[in-house]
């Protein structure tokens, strides 16, 4: 076939989809804002009193993340009102009448979604986790520094390396309630510092009604196995050790080498703002290894959908090209409205996926690449389909 007549096909759908495609990532990422940040955004300056220049920071940190949500949107609602534009136009019948098959005319639009899947993967894994993370941290620290700050419950972090792990019962700004810290750093002992409060001040920790407990506990391989389970593993194994000594005081001074928004950000992170090193690492830590099986399968399921998401770029693709050949599919209207219907059901899909893999019908695996099954299924459906009655 003439090569110079499939670079103009290429060009001529490159043309009508990656412009497309760039006003569906301006447009969702709009809308997405609306959802998901501007309710805080307002509420930061309306209740908490942070300047605008603070919650515009916040914005640009947070952007990343919502940006890797619309993707695959952007790439659906190119696709609905390309090849809509190109059917209307009737350039596609010309170049069908040329001897252009109608997967060939669907090829560069495949392959720029597959450039899409590439960088997804690339703002999943090395921007969005960091840039969302930095988001978290810069209004702790603006609420700290103004004495606000939202309330967090069960609060708990290790440092495996340093041999210490840190648990409250709550924490608001600098002040954490009911707060225990383990000291396993020296073999065969445990101290444990319980404090009805701790506070963050100076560049330093102060335990309020304070009781230090140092504990023999022998083989230090013990230690290791304890601390795997967490608070609950330390808490035993101190029970069976043999107190060395005990105070109380009023006040303690602490050499805890983190601050406030060190512990929740690295403590308290939600997993779907992790990288897929991050998943793979709290998987196997300390921390994940005192959580129930269900909890470990529904971050393993976390873990395994962050990697098969990106590639339903390339089924949405798939799916748009003859929905968006069909008669009155080309209204920007019915595209919007019909990749936004059609990404919801695969985000819900994908949620009842990962129910799947923490109740243990299906593996997390499994779970995680069923949507991509079933939606790759519809679109090899729709493209024969549409196929043999062009035929």
């Amino acid at each position: 076939m003439n090569r110079f007549l499939l670079r103009k096909v290429d060009l001529l759908v490159l043309r009508e989809f990656v412009p497309l495609f760039v006003a569906g990532v301006a447009g969702f990422t709009l809308l997405m804002v609306a959802a998901l940040l501007f309710r805080d955004m307002v509420k930061y300056v309306t209740d908490y009193h942070l300047s605008l220049g603070q919650v515009g920071v916040y914005f640009v940190l947070a952007l990343p993340q919502i940006v890797a949500y619309t993707l695959p949107m952007a790439i659906l609602f190119a696709g609905l009102l390309a090849f809509g534009r190109l059917s209307e136009s009737s350039q596609i019948t010309a170049v069908r009448a040329g001897g252009v098959g109608f997967l060939r005319i669907v090829f560069p639009a495949l392959v720029f979604a597959w450039f899409v899947v590439l960088g997804m993967f690339l703002l999943n894994e090395k921007v969005a986790p960091q840039s969302t993370k930095a988001a978290k941290q810069f209004i702790r620290n603006s609420l700290i520094d103004r004495g606000l700050s939202d309330q967090e419950t069960n609060i708990s972090y290790m440092d495996q390396d340093a041999g210490w792990l840190f648990a409250a019962a709550s924490g608001e700004g600098n002040v954490f309630k009911d707060v225990r810290w383990w000291d396993f750093s020296r073999p065969g002992e445990i101290t444990l510092y319980a404090a009805d409060e701790g506070v963050w001040s100076m560049g330093g920790w102060e335990f309020h009604n304070a009781k230090v407990i140092n504990l023999s506990i022998g083989k230090n391989g013990d230690v290791g196995k304890a601390a795997i389970q967490g608070e609950e593993g330390l808490e035993n194994l101190a029970g069976r050790g043999n107190v060395i000594r005990s105070m109380v005081t009023s006040k303690l001074e602490m050499k805890i080498a983190r601050t406030p928004s060190d512990i929740l950000n690295e403590g308290n992170r939600d997993p779907q703002e992790m990288s897929l090193g991050e998943l793979k690492a709290y998987i196997s830590s300390p921390a994940a290894q005192k959580r129930s099986e269900e909890y470990i399968r529904k971050i393993e399921g976390t873990y395994y959908f962050k990697i098969a998401a990106p590639f339903a770029s390339i089924i949405f693709t798939l799916i748009a090209a003859p929905l968006g050949l069909t008669p009155q599919r080309s209204s920007s209207t019915m595209g919007v409205g019909l990749s936004m219907l059609l990404v919801f059901a695969y985000y819900l899909l994908s949620a009842f996926s990962v129910k799947i893999a923490e109740s243990g019908v299906l593996t997390p695996v499994v779970a995680a690449w069923l949507p991509n099954a079933v939606f790759l299924v519809a679109g090899i459906f729709l493209n024969a389909r549409f196929y043999m009655k062009s035929a």
